[in-house]
């Protein structure tokens, strides 16, 4: 898909580059996270803490548990007996945790949004950003490059129509 740079954006029928731009957005999101107690201390409870509150509930609310379904339901299946059973429950593991440190975080962001935030505790940022971190970074070392050479042209395009699929698109949606 071509963006108004120029630039080729993935799409499901590059599901693998397509994860791999989800797990770019959300350390760049993760960075957004680190931001918000220094934006506080500074502006308290403002319409800009709102706006990145809304802007990180949206997509750790929806995008990354779907991201998460993509790897756990389609991807790892997909990767069969090629992928060590201590690697796929370290991930299902760490998605997880992740979900945890999410849930505590997510009311602390809630309050955000609707002006009456106390402040937002740096530790509890700093763990979930830390837990995601780490995450991907194992992912980009350890499964994507098995995927990227253990996945025939069928396989990810059936990893692309159930991400699809996952999104309510249907086959005529996908490029």
């Amino acid at each position: 898909m071509q963006n108004l740079l120029g630039e080729t954006a993935p799409d499901f029928s590059d599901p693998l580059a397509l994860l791999t731009a989800c797990h770019g957005r959300m350390l760049g999101l993760c960075e957004l996270l680190e931001r918000l107690p220094a934006h506080q201390a500074t502006h308290g409870n403002d319409d800009e803490l709102s706006a990145a509150a809304n802007r990180l509930l949206r997509y750790f609310d929806q995008a990354a548990p779907l991201h998460h379904q993509d790897e756990e339901q389609d991807l790892l299946p997909l990767l069969g007996g090629r992928l060590e059973p201590e690697i796929r429950h370290r991930l299902e593991t760490e998605h997880e945790e992740q979900h945890a440190l999410w849930a505590r975080l997510r009311t602390d962001l809630l309050a955000a949004v609707d002006g009456r935030a106390r402040p937002l505790e740096a530790a509890r940022i700093h763990a979930f950003v830390e837990a995601c971190r780490d995450h991907i970074a194992f992912e980009e070392t350890q499964v994507l490059p098995l995927a990227r050479t253990a996945l025939n042209a069928e396989a990810l395009a059936r990893l692309g129509q159930a991400m699809a699929a996952r999104r309510g698109l249907s086959d005529r949606e996908l490029p």
